[in-house]
């Protein structure tokens, strides 16, 4: 099983399946530069290292996923299934939050969600992103190192996921988006951290299932007790 396939199995086993193969939805270059151009100016500014594109059509959504060269490189040289380290975990990060996007996506829009150009969607789709990607990274790192992970090792991959990199984007706009997806994100996996682990994957699926502002008031109103 390849290393996406074994990713999108990981995610739909956590939420529910989807009915896409991520696997049949990446593109190359060309078509990704094409794809940016359709979508304006201010996506210029995102990452170039991989890119996942949204678009409806009736009662479909078609997904499109794009990882530079470099990052598949890294991945095909250094295979995180073997180890975990400072060459290969910016590339995994980024592999795996493409993938959570495509799973994400599948399953708002079958539950009706269709506001996909909104920026209450976006901002979701990267809360869920940085949680996602960070349940991957610690069930490598469980594979890895053994139950429990590290304290060290924890605190590492945190470090990887939750930096500062969100103020270097162009605009205030995209900033100010992946600055509260980050915090919200984070906010909800010290709650997680508390919840005994039979009860997680209820909680998981329960704060999936909310909407932005949904998402936003939980963590406040835990935060506040």
């Amino acid at each position: 099983m390849t290393l996406l396939r074994e990713i999108q199995t990981l995610l739909e086993r956590t939420y529910a399946p989807v009915p896409i193969n991520l696997e049949t939805c990446l593109i190359g270059e060309s078509r990704c530069a094409a794809l940016n151009r359709l979508a304006g100016v201010e996506a210029e500014g995102l990452a170039p290292a991989g890119r996942t594109f949204l678009r409806q059509a009736g009662d479909s959504l078609y997904v499109a996923i794009f990882y530079s060269r470099p990052v598949i490189a890294e991945l095909e040289e250094n295979d995180p299934r073997r180890a975990l380290n400072e060459r290969n975990i910016s590339a995994l990060i980024t592999f795996i939050e493409e993938i959570a996007h495509g799973v994400q996506a599948a399953l708002l829009f079958h539950e009706g969600e269709r506001e996909i150009d909104s920026e209450a969607y976006a901002r979701n789709l990267e809360t869920q992103a940085r949680i996602d990607t960070y349940l991957v990274l610690s069930k490598f790192a469980h594979l890895l190192c053994g139950d429990p992970i590290p304290r060290s090792v924890g605190a590492w991959l945190r470090r990887q996921l939750f930096d500062d990199s969100h103020r270097r984007f162009a605009t205030a706009r995209l900033r100010a988006r992946y600055g509260a997806a980050q915090r919200c994100a984070l906010a909800f996996l010290r709650h997680l951290r508390r919840v005994p682990p039979a009860g997680r994957h209820q909680v998981l699926r329960e704060f999936r299932a909310l909407s932005w502002p949904q998402k936003i008031s939980s963590v406040r109103a835990r935060a506040n007790r």
